[in-house]
């Protein structure tokens, strides 16, 4: 038997059901979708952010790096002046033993010197010198325990007896020392004294016969390095030691200190020799009668320099040259892979610079952060020096790993001098640091135009992407950089227009699209000026996008969604440019791909200003899109209450059902949106009527558990019972 028509028209229970639940369904997936894709701009933000701080991590980590590696060094620096003192009074106490008639004398530390008349030597079998495993400290025990000095005696018998013995740098050969009948002087090392001797032969052989008494015609140690004798009484102004002479450039009282037996090579608390202090001061004359007496010109001292590297850290140019002239090795390291010429570069000391590379020095040398001289130099914007050794042939695309280039930096934080100069000398004008970007890219960021020309002019790509996709070009358009735009657009190949295009959309103002239109017209006129008039409506730019509708670009013109440029500025909330569209003649009740009208958007996105301006406009109120959704339900279900007035007050439909049979006042109250119930329900809105559900606004507020719209409805409920 055929069912009749009026029943084959009902849906029956189950079939409702299966509805209610594929809207719900529907629903929640809209939701989720809607979470994700906030979830995945604010991951895509948060890694943007990533992106740009990275290189500043990277920069302070290799700063940490560095400062430790420096610090570690000078704390065993400063152990081992603290500890070579040590090993000289205990090795000076065995010489002066040695001397003694009575071999068997005893050494007892803590005795004071009145304390016994005799006294035995044996061995300490505690004596146990250690000293830090560093070039310097190498150096240092080695100039100890190898080296040969000029015969000569050293000091009174008042000097002899005089203080603990201080820090000296060798064994002096001289007279033997008279022996002591009566006492011994007590050494002052502390009883807990523990140093050890580095494991190498002839130190441990030299310590061995110092122990053993068989070390003949070793001399006192000489106090004229640390002062003058004792019965002396120097004026303040005064040279006290060979040193401090050296280091003042008193040529009169360091050769009377040399006289008096003063070690040429002694060494100061940082481990410095005579030599390297007059070196840093430029003693030229004082070096001459050093090294006449036998300094050496390749010891190291601090940070493992020697004398050539403090007279070039100083920029001492004529110091530098009689150095080298006695021999001195140009291309020795100090402790961070730094030569000579490579201080002189850091220094900005042009002339001691000259000296050295007429002498035949590297020019390229690296240190141990893998920097050149000319880095240094371009990283303190030096000019003259950068030109020195950019004409002496520097390799001027050397770059560090992980930093910048030198004509990076240059763009950076230099000059358009130094920058001109790498340029001439053959600078990769096109280089990337780590963020992709170029050096021209980083010169119009910055609003260099001097740069931009110089990069320009030697071939720089004013289309080069970085990471972001970002080019130059892109960048000046929409920073509104008029003048380096022109620069920029006149070095645009042909090959390249695709670029005009994309950065056409982000043009700042009408100027930059004047400016492509006199460069390329016929992109300003085709589909990139399509594009640009709707990325201007979508980020509010009202000036370029009057530019484009001046030009003739269509003002209906859509995008891949077939959203129109009405469509992007009224989703936004740009007004003015929604204003601007209409008396342009946009079509105000123009769909998208879902059916949408520019007033669906607005007012989805709560935008009333917008709705107001397009509904002045001709906008239709009641609409509907492909889900049957009108504005209002758009407003409503998003909470808009503005936007739900204004489309009331407009003449909207508050009972319209949708696709599902939901009514604007079932979606509000659905989200818990109560202050959009309140407007429905004082607009007419009908809270009896039953959905697709088959549940009333009232009941979807209670399944939900909006206790606020349940109070309001029920209370407008009795209103109008009553």
């Amino acid at each position: 038997m055929e069912s009749n028509p009026s029943e084959r028209r009902q849906l029956d229970d189950t079939q409702k059901d299966k509805l209610i639940k594929i809207e719900e369904r529907l629903t929640e997936i809209y939701e989720l979708y809607s979470k994700v894709d906030e979830r995945y701009t604010k991951m895509d933000e948060r890694v943007t952010r990533l992106e740009e701080q990275l290189p500043k991590t990277e920069e302070v980590l290799g700063r940490i790096v560095a400062k430790n590696v420096t610090g570690v060094e000078e704390s065993l620096q400063h152990k081992l002046s603290i500890l070579l003192p040590k090993v000289d009074e205990v090795l000076a106490f065995y010489q002066r033993a040695s001397t003694a008639p009575n071999s068997e004398r005893q050494f007892h530390p803590a005795r004071s010197s009145s304390a016994a008349t005799t006294s035995s030597l044996t061995p300490s079998s505690s004596l146990n010198i250690q000293l830090p495993e560093s070039a310097t400290a190498s150096a240092m025990i080695k100039d100890r325990c190898e080296e040969n000095v000029p015969q000569t005696a050293v000091g009174s018998s008042h000097q002899r007896a005089s203080s603990t013995p201080t820090f000296q740098n060798q064994f002096l050969p001289a007279q033997p020392c008279p022996p002591d009948t009566t006492s011994l002087p007590t050494p002052t090392p502390s009883p807990s004294l523990n140093i050890q001797l580095p494991a190498s032969t002839t130190s441990a052989e030299m310590v061995t016969e110092c122990c053993q008494g068989k070390v003949a015609n070793v001399g006192p140690p000489a106090h004229s390095m640390q002062g003058a004798p004792a019965s002396s009484s120097p004026s303040t102004d005064a040279p006290k030691s060979l040193l401090d002479a050296a280091e003042k450039g008193d040529v009169a009282a360091l050769r009377r200190f040399l006289a008096d037996g003063g070690r040429v090579n002694a060494r100061d608390e940082r481990g410095n020799t005579a030599l390297h202090l007059a070196a840093s001061n430029g003693r030229t004359e004082v070096m001459h009668v050093l090294m006449a007496n036998g300094a050496g010109v390749d010891r190291l001292g601090h940070q493992s320099r020697t004398p050539l590297h403090c007279a070039a850290a100083n920029g001492h140019s004529a110091t530098v040259a009689r150095l080298v002239g006695a021999g001195a090795a140009v291309e020795a390291r100090d402790v961070r892979g730094a030569t000579a010429v490579a201080l002189a570069a850091r220094g900005d000391h042009a002339a001691a610079l000259q000296s050295l590379l007429e002498q035949g020095a590297s020019v390229d040398t690296d240190d141990v952060d893998g920097r050149t001289p000319l880095s240094h130099a371009v990283r303190g914007n030096f000019s003259a020096v950068v030109a020195l050794l950019a004409k002496k042939g520097a390799d001027v695309n050397a770059t560090a790993k992980g930093e910048d280039s030198p004509l990076m930096h240059a763009v950076k934080h230099g000059s358009s001098e130094i920058v001109a100069c790498l340029l001439e000398r053959g600078a990769n004008v096109n280089t990337s640091d780590v963020n992709g970007e170029t050096p021209l890219l980083v010169a119009v960021k910055n609003q260099k135009n001097d740069f931009v020309q110089l990069l320009l002019r030697k071939g720089a790509s004013p289309t080069k992407k970085n990471k972001k996709e970002e080019s130059p070009l892109f960048v000046a358009s929409r920073g509104g950089h008029e003048g380096i735009l022109e620069y920029l657009l006149k070095a645009v190949q042909l090959s390249e227009r695709a670029e005009i295009g994309r950065s056409l959309r982000v043009a700042a103002s009408a100027e930059v699209v004047w400016i492509f239109t006199d460069a390329a017209r016929d992109v300003v006129l085709g589909e990139a000026g399509r594009e640009a008039l709707v990325a201007s409506a979508a980020d509010g730019r009202q000036e370029a996008l009057r530019a484009l509708l001046h030009l003739g670009v269509n003002a209906n013109a859509t995008d891949a969604n077939e959203w129109t440029a009405l469509h992007h500025s009224a989703s936004a909330g740009h007004t003015s440019c929604v204003r601007t569209l209409v008396e342009a003649g946009a079509q105000v009740n123009v769909k998208n791909m879902h059916g949408q009208t520019p007033l669906h958007l607005a007012a989805r996105g709560g935008k009333r200003e917008c709705v107001v301006a397009l509904l002045e406009a001709g906008a239709q109120v009641s609409v509907k899109s492909k889900y049957d959704k009108t504005p209002l339900h758009e407003a409503a279900w998003n909470g808009n209450k503005e936007c739900v007035v204004a489309l009331v007050e407009a003449g909207a439909q508050v009972n319209v059902m949708g696709l599902l049979g939901n009514t604007p006042l079932h979606l509000a109250a659905r989200e818990g949106k109560r202050e959009c119930v309140v407007a429905l329900m004082e607009g007419g809105a009908d809270a009896s009527i039953i959905g697709i559900y088959g549940k009333t606004a009232l009941d979807i507020a209670r399944q939900y558990n909006h206790q606020d719209c349940v109070l309001e409805i029920e209370r407008r409920l009795v209103q109008r019972r009553n």
